[in-house]
């Protein structure tokens, strides 16, 4: 592969907006075109999976929930042992 054949990292899913198509295999994605048919349109090209676009209208750090409202302690008590 050159500096020619930069690939974008996420592409917009074309059959469904809920889905976005993220790189994983750049030697797929740049084969041609397979001639076998699929049985129906994918989310995705070769080379690239589905998933699902952020919803959330927070950030995360790690398993840290970044929000801009102050913390509110856990109504539950810990569980036990």
């Amino acid at each position: 592969m050159t500096d020619g054949d930069e690939l974008p990292e996420v592409l917009p899913s074309g059959p469904d907006d809920e889905y976005e198509c993220v790189l994983l295999d750049p030697r797929a994605a740049l084969a041609p075109p397979s001639t076998a048919g699929t049985g129906g349109e994918t989310l995705c090209p070769p080379g690239y999976v589905p998933r699902l676009k952020r919803r959330a209208p927070y950030g995360l750090r790690g398993k840290e929930r970044i929000a801009e409202d102050p913390p509110t302690q856990n109504p539950e008590p810990p569980p036990a042992g």
